[in-house]
């Protein structure tokens, strides 16, 4: 809650505090471990510069006040005037500005609004700093008023201008590419500038727009509800000042707000914590309360198997058959017929945009789905509602709803791009997925998008608001699609993680984290993904071996290990498995299924660090068990001594601790023992995993499932 005095606002999280002074201006003074009220805070107030002026740790800074690091806001007017100096009006409490369509934290929150003018523009700009009583984050926005009797045009306005003290810190980004996605690299910076950002049109999988700041006492974190190009900055100059900015990406932005008229950015998220465990923990629970669908945060999730690596675009009614029958014998819950269903298609290069049945290679998209039914599985269906095939009757009757000008467009995985910017393309793209829904009574759809933004035209849509505006048409479509439908199981996938965010994670409960599905590999995406997002939102599935991305192999056994961080799904031909194998994933899902509250809604831990140590893996907690997946990702002959330490345990209860029985490993593992031991002593694992009965790993990963039974 906020707390506004004539000299302080102070607002207090579960476990923290953000403190601003207030006088003739705002800012920041503290933002840390929750303090209380009692005494003064001039001992945290700023310094002066060689000129005597003070410099104040500022929420908001704009070219042309005088301070020459890269501001948060710039903008012109009609009159190509571009120095804007605001002044500071007040701050209150305040109910936090409606946004939509964009996507928001939800709930109300306490809201604390503070208030800039620009007397020669007459533009007010309004800041918003939301708190919850259950979670421990802070939800930033801006909102640009214009007063004035003229046009201002934006080209750079962030969500959220955070400042501390100190310039040695730690930047902390997850980046990587296709099959790579959200690998943690850290940047010491002294003095300079660091940036992490996207011009994709997407949140992109080469900087996801979640980022950390470190220093000697804290791990600040900081991510944007928006799935277009954003950019975080950190920036620390000899003054001894460091500047984290969080927002839109002014690549291209140029947004004209007329007289009368406004503008809101999207929401950021800050946190801080004591560690980056913390942090991880203060971020799951609120993306688990206030970002994913009310409707599906809580609701376990079925177990799936999906055709697409088992078949690709190769697939006949029978052959879906099979797999459905085979899924029934495994236990799943779902089936997901994925792409080559529709139009004519059987590559990549046509029928996108063609959402009907594909009736001579499935025999009825409605018969399918009533097979799987009467087999006991729910149905489920893949679209890619965002693009078009030029080989396709949509292009034929409609190639203006295309994302290109007059000039030959830049092709992508064979496809253009429909413009969401058209609100007649919105209509059509909500009404096919609506059709495809009713038609075969889809309980799941798996979104995707499988290519970026190249040539961005629409008609009369100016460059400079084309990427946002792109946004708003698919959140307003999203929103619709996801009101009418709100059991239907929505999974975002962008070529695997291009689109791994908050936004989509609003209207999708969950995302498929990589179409890298190799277990190894999976080990380090879905540890950097963990840092930020819950768990209950991935998408994991047990694949094929050799895997189809990597080539690498590995036993049933350990694809399984890996895959329950996440949401389980098979992504294989099932009809290709012999007895003992399909006995093998019987008996892995009927195990995933009595644990899978604690999968996918305990606390999660990481042990160890993924990127650096060699004995890792990853707990869940929950309230009467934890379950702890040890990987060894390079086991060396007669390496010994195998050791962790456990992570969220009750150190005042007493544990039974028992190995999960694997068919590729002899020893077992069972002791009695209390929590204050598992959590501060070095647990011995040497041994159980030895005497494989089988050797598949070609790349060395080894793994064990270690059960914690709350006895006492």
């Amino acid at each position: 809650m906020w707390t506004i005095t004539d000299k302080i606002c102070k607002g207090d999280t579960l476990h923290n505090s953000l403190l601003f002074g207030k006088d003739r201006r705002i800012e920041y003074l503290y933002f840390g471990k929750k303090i209380n009220t009692r005494g003064e805070y001039d001992i945290l107030r700023p310094e002066s510069d060689f000129w005597g002026n003070r410099i104040p740790l500022a929420p908001l800074s704009s070219y042309g006040d005088g301070d020459f690091r890269t501001p948060s806001f710039v903008a012109v007017s009609s009159s190509e005037v571009s120095a804007f100096r605001f002044s500071f009006v007040g701050a209150e409490q305040s109910r936090r500005p409606d946004i939509s369509p964009l996507p928001c934290a939800r709930g109300e929150g306490d809201t604390l609004k503070v208030s800039y003018f620009d007397e020669a523009h007459g533009v007010l700009l309004n800041e918003y700093f939301t708190l919850f009583d259950d979670c421990d984050v802070v939800i930033c926005s801006r909102e640009v008023v214009n007063r004035g009797g003229e046009s201002v045009f934006l080209k750079k306005i962030d969500s959220l201008q955070f400042e501390l003290w100190g310039k040695d810190k730690t930047f902390v980004s997850f980046d990587g590419s296709w099959g790579y996605e959200r690998q943690k690299h850290e940047t010491a910076l002294s003095v300079g500038k660091l940036v992490n950002e996207s011009v994709t049109g997407s949140s992109s999988p080469f900087h996801n727009p979640f980022v950390m700041v470190k220093d000697e006492t804290c791990v600040y974190a900081f991510n944007l509800i928006y799935s277009g190009n954003h950019k975080e900055s950190l920036e620390s100059d000899d003054l001894g000042r460091s500047r984290v900015l969080v927002g839109m990406n002014d690549f291209l932005f140029d947004w004209e707000v007329k007289p009368s008229a406004r503008f809101c950015t999207p929401e950021a998220v800050m946190t801080v914590g004591e560690s980056e465990e913390q942090v991880s923990l203060f971020l799951h629970e609120f993306v688990k309360k206030h970002i994913l669908p009310e409707n599906w945060a809580n609701r376990e999730r079925p177990v799936l198997v999906n055709n697409w690596e088992g078949t690709e675009f190769s697939f006949t009614a029978e052959k879906i058959k099979a797999i459905i029958d085979r899924s029934a014998e495994a236990g799943a819950e779902l089936f997901v017929l994925d792409d080559g269903w529709f139009g004519h298609r059987d590559g990549d290069n046509s029928s996108l945009g063609d959402w009907f049945d594909y009736t001579q290679k499935t025999g009825g998209l409605k018969n399918l789905a009533d097979y799987a039914r009467a087999k006991g599985l729910s149905f489920g269906i893949w679209v890619e509602p965002e693009m078009i095939s030029e080989d396709s009757e949509l292009y034929r009757s409609h190639p203006e709803y295309a994302m290109r000008s007059d000039r030959e467009p830049f092709r992508i995985r064979n496809q253009l791009m429909l413009d969401l910017t058209n609100p007649e393309v919105c209509e059509y793209i909500y009404q096919s997925v609506k059709n495809v829904i009713l038609l075969c009574r889809a309980a799941y759809v798996k979104w995707d998008y499988n290519r970026f933004m190249t040539d961005c035209y629409g008609k009369e849509i100016p460059a400079g608001e084309y990427f946002h505006r792109y946004l708003l048409g698919l959140y307003g479509v999203l929103r619709r699609l996801t009101e009418e439908f709100p059991d239907v199981l929505f999974e975002s996938c962008a070529s695997g993680g291009a689109r791994f965010d908050l936004g989509m994670l609003f209207f999708m409960p969950q995302t498929w984290v990589s179409d890298d599905t190799d277990a190894r590999e999976r080990l380090f995406i879905q540890g950097g993904t963990s840092y930020a997002y819950p768990i209950s939102s991935f998408g994991s599935h047990v694949s094929s071996s050799p895997n189809l991305q990597s080539g690498n192999s590995h036993c049933l056994e350990t694809r399984f290990n890996v895959a329950v961080c996440g949401n389980l799904g098979y992504e294989m031909d099932l009809t290709k498995c012999s007895q003992e194998e399909l006995s093998l994933i019987r008996e892995q899902i009927s195990f995933y299924k009595a644990h899978r509250k604690t999968f996918a809604f305990g606390k999660f831990y990481r042990i160890g660090d993924i990127f650096r140590d060699n004995v890792t893996g990853y707990v869940f907690a929950g309230e009467e068990e934890s379950i702890a997946v040890v990987a060894v990702k390079q086991k060396r002959v007669g390496e010994k001594n195998i050791r962790f330490r456990m992570r969220g345990l009750n150190e005042n209860a007493l544990y039974a601790v028992q190995t999960r029985k694997q068919r590729n490993y002899a020893k077992e593992y069972s002791y009695v023992a209390g929590g204050d031991v598992l959590m501060n002593g070095s647990l011995v694992l040497d041994g159980i995993f030895d005497d494989e009965s089988l050797r598949e790993n070609s790349s060395p990963l080894y793994t064990r499932m270690i059960i914690f039974r709350k006895i006492s």
